[in-house]
């Protein structure tokens, strides 16, 4: 799955958060990404445990789902590979 910057995202339980929860691509990383956390799901998060990053979270790229904007999980879209000349 190729994620980019501003891409809708969810994501399931991880080892930081005991909830699945929905955010936007702030920054890609080699294996993660930088996530803003939708205000309306910090209220059921273990919002303690990012303070120090206010509304941002590091997740691995394999934790994400992208999303459209109902939050229904979109199809990766084939992407052909252009042959070298």
């Amino acid at each position: 799955m190729t994620l980019h910057e501003n891409n809708r995202v969810f994501c399931e339980k991880t080892e930081l958060f005991s909830d699945a929860f929905y955010g936007t691509i702030t920054k890609i990383y080699e294996h993660s990404a930088l996530v803003k956390v939708e205000p309306d799901q910090l209220s059921k998060k273990e919002t303690d445990k990012i303070d120090s990053f206010g509304d941002l979270v590091v997740i691995r790229q394999t934790e994400l789902q992208l999303v459209d904007e109902a939050g229904n999980a979109l199809k990766e879209p084939d992407e052909e590979l252009e042959a070298a000349e």
